[in-house]
């Protein structure tokens, strides 16, 4: 396989086209080599980990396909957003942002996350911020602190090169996520606006398209429309009569179907669908009584 490199920049796309479980690497070979979101190919980064000394792994947030094989670098000084250090070092602060501490499936949580992702406590080396300037040699990234997705999500700018890692603000027909309790749509918002204003000619997701050159204007619209697009769907399903959050669950606007695990998938239709109630409540368009949503 022919990998695309920018510089020293080179993208190590995932299995199944970078879909989910997986999702685009990066691999840095400079002076100071870091692999960035290992959770594209464990055969690829597996012999990136053989023939190099990789100085530092750097995630762009702590979703397990971005972490997935972290354990391939267990040495290698960690890197990671201020806003989600603990997220790392501890178990129990990684299931209070995803918002499955206290529900009925913590066993299968932990089988999820540790058994079949390989999650392991570990203490980050550094922190970064927004703004902050990763060095690497000739390249340089600049973190933009891009928060909604997670509360530490962030995208890397290599302005030399002039690339975007846009990490999971992926661009996909699918549209944002933001499913975990540290989301939030509106920052969702404003972290792809901030995006579209910085200059680029090569935009890299982290899912799907992997690289997209040239203007993303239309994808950026496209994306961002599918949050209106869940909220009509939303209070059409209100407009009949009021409906409970579980109600609202099973209709599932956002995933269109009934998808297994259970467990993995409600937790996302509920906690976009809780977030969407959240701001039409805010709004004025909804209210709630008895546990039930309806229109004003």
């Amino acid at each position: 396989m022919e990998l695309r490199k920018f510089g020293c920049i080179t993208v190590i796309p995932g299995r199944q086209e970078s879909r989910y479980p997986y999702c685009t690497s990066l691999f840095i070979d400079d002076e100071r080599k870091a692999v960035i979101d290992p959770g594209s190919d464990e055969e690829l980064l597996r012999d990136i980990a053989s023939r190099n000394r990789i100085d530092a792994l750097i995630c762009t947030h702590y979703h397990e396909d971005h972490t997935a094989f972290n354990r391939l670098f267990d040495d290698v000084p960690l890197w990671v957003h201020e806003a989600e250090e603990m997220c790392y070092r501890f178990y129990s602060t990684l299931l209070h942002c995803y918002g499955v501490d206290d529900g009925p499936f913590t066993g299968e949580w932990r089988d999820f996350l540790v058994g079949e992702f390989h999650y392991r406590e570990r203490s980050p080396a550094r922190t970064f911020r927004d703004g902050d300037i990763l060095d690497f040699g000739r390249t340089k990234a600049r973190v933009v602190h891009t928060p909604g997705h997670t509360f530490g999500h962030c995208a890397l700018h290599f302005p030399d090169e002039g690339v975007l890692f846009l990490a999971d603000l992926d661009l996909t027909p699918f549209g944002p996520w933001y499913g975990d309790r540290v989301s939030d749509i509106d920052a969702t918002i404003a972290s792809v606006e901030r995006l579209l204003k910085i200059p680029a000619d090569v935009y890299i997701t982290s899912h799907e398209a992997g690289i997209i050159e040239g203007d993303i204007t239309g994808l950026a619209e496209r994306y961002l429309a599918v949050i209106d697009q869940r909220e009509k769907k939303l209070l059409e399903f209100l407009e009949e009569e009021p409906r409970t959050l579980d109600e609202i669950v099973n209709r599932r606007i956002i995933y269109g179907k009934e998808r297994l695990p259970l467990f993995f998938f409600d937790m996302g239709e509920r906690g976009m669908m809780a977030k969407h109630l959240v701001r039409l409540i805010r709004e004025g368009s909804v209210r709630e009584r008895d546990g039930r949503f309806s229109l004003r």
